[in-house]
């Protein structure tokens, strides 16, 4: 046998042998990806990806038991069913999932998010994808401090987000089912038209009245919920006076001077598509029970028309949002149409 013959069969004399086994950037990504996607620590670059799971307490046995107290495990199960999902790249869903605890059914609702491009998580850099708090940790964090408040919040059972290289690849958030729970869009848009004409009276005003009564609350406290929509509230049992708040991570706290200038985002969300479902006279009935007065000064007039201005840009698309409102027996199932 040759020299030649020789050099042609060790792999590490071959420069041609190399390039065919050296793995490739693109299979390094994907083999990256491949992990990712799953939730899991990937082999290659490992270090740099990294999990945080805050689950509470009284939730935790429950979901041990279904293999739902990891990143990987929330990714990765096959419980429940997906109820709601985005056409967009992430496929950002929400599963509806039903456990079995102490011999009883108890439902949670999970909602996880997939950032699939680096592009995107860049631009949200500012809002958590690289930069603060995860957009799951503020949305529960924010809604802990509404509970404190003393408004009605869904439990809390967990969140978690997964980071490589800094940015967020993966992140859920967990809550457990509003019994008989109703959309308020739904309650307004349809519901309260289904029911007896000498009852909707008594509906709306016990409806707009519980509203009053905790945007207030959050007010004082200098708390903007920042996407106070409709169709981020829900009543509890057909009870007007039984509502919670929802879906708040865009939310923020101001001093109170502030705060006198911040309430108008959230009252223009609140009127949005109002003009569609209320009178004008009940209406305004619902900004004489939010500012406490029998009678609005003229410091109030100017807030309403300041309301009126910021709503108007909204109305067509919450408007359109209507169509879209869930519609509920009344154990709270969603019905099909």
């Amino acid at each position: 046998m040759n020299c030649d013959s020789l050099m042609s069969t060790n792999p590490t004399e071959n420069s041609t042998y190399q390039k065919r086994t050296k793995p490739t950037r693109t299979h390094l990504f994907r083999k990256i990806w491949g992990s990712l996607e799953k939730a899991e620590r990937p082999d290659v670059l490992g270090w740099m990806c990294w999990d945080k799971i805050r689950i509470n307490p009284d939730y935790a046995p429950i979901l041990k038991a279904a293999g739902l107290d990891t990143m990987a495990g929330v990714y990765q199960t096959q419980l429940g069913e997906i109820i709601s999902q985005d056409g967009k790249k992430e496929k950002n869903d929400v599963l509806r999932i039903e456990l079995e605890d102490e011999g009883r059914t108890r439902v949670f609702y999970l909602k996880r998010y997939w950032n699939r491009e680096w592009s995107k998580i860049w631009k949200r850099a500012p809002r958590g994808a690289l930069l603060g708090p995860s957009i799951v940790k503020a949305e529960f964090e924010k809604m802990e401090r509404l509970g404190e408040y003393g408004i009605r919040i869904p439990g809390l059972v967990a969140f978690g987000n997964q980071r490589f290289c800094g940015g967020v690849i993966n992140s859920f958030i967990m809550t457990e089912e509003i019994p008989k729970a109703m959309g308020v869009d739904f309650v307004v848009g349809a519901w309260m038209e289904q029911q007896p004409k000498e009852l909707h009276e008594i509906h709306r005003e016990a409806l707009l009245a519980e509203v009053a009564r905790c945007l207030k609350i959050m007010h004082a406290h200098g708390f903007e919920h920042h996407d106070l929509f409709l169709r981020n509230m829900m009543i509890s049992g057909q009870d007007m006076t039984a509502l919670y708040i929802l879906d708040c991570p865009r939310a923020y706290i101001w001093p109170w001077f502030i705060m006198r200038f911040r309430r108008v985002h959230d009252l223009a969300t609140l009127d949005a598509a109002a003009s569609e479902l209320l009178r004008p006279t009940q209406r305004m009935r619902f900004m004489h029970l939010y500012l406490g007065r029998n009678q609005l000064t003229d410091e109030d007039k100017q807030l309403v028309r300041k309301v009126l201005k910021r709503a108007d840009p909204m109305r067509a698309r919450q408007v359109a949002r209507l169509d879209r409102s869930i519609p509920v027996d009344e154990d709270g199932n969603i019905l099909n149409t």
